[in-house]
């Protein structure tokens, strides 16, 4: 599954992948696919989820807000890595590999869905979780590169974007 890891150097793997990951790559993504739904959306003439937009857009906010928050403490969790090159495993990290990428895939995107009240729009959180379930495998595997087994141990405890319920 993955390579032989070797002696982590921040050298060996570059500052900027370690700080951003595929984080960079994956917002370049959902810009593109967030402007070709609203094309769409537009051209279908805008089929709302229901027809009073004022209390779906109320739960789009409580999803961005809830994003937000996991957000936030993901990246303190995530000092760990950045500043003394430990494995976070702790805050987020303890139910999924990568909080991050889950909360803008599933509760960020969702919540822009909602406030948009687009049965179209819907279509960004399960496309975004897709990409990012494709591209965090290049994260995971410079993971495995820096911490080896122990590595291994803690993805057999986690879910990669979603929690693992057993």
């Amino acid at each position: 599954m993955f390579a032989e890891p070797n002696k982590f150097t921040e050298q060996s793997i570059g500052r900027y992948r370690k700080i951003f990951g595929v984080g960079p790559l994956g917002l370049l993504i959902g810009i593109f696919l967030f402007g070709l739904l609203s094309l769409i959306d537009r051209e279908f003439g805008h089929i709302p989820i229901i027809g009073r937009p004022g209390t779906i857009r109320a739960i789009g906010l409580i999803f961005i807000a809830i994003w937000i928050c996991w957000h936030i403490w993901g990246l303190k969790t995530l000092r760990l890595w950045i500043y003394k090159n430990s494995l976070c495993t702790s805050g987020p990290f303890r139910y999924v590999r990568h909080p991050l990428y889950a909360g803008v895939s599933l509760l960020g995107s969702m919540g822009i869905s909602l406030t948009f009240n687009s049965w179209i729009m819907l279509l960004l959180p399960f496309l975004l979780f897709s990409v990012f379930s494709i591209l965090v495998r290049r994260e995971e595997k410079m993971m495995y590169e820096v911490f080896g087994e122990k590595y291994v141990r803690y993805a057999n405890k986690t879910g990669r974007l979603f929690p693992r319920i057993f």
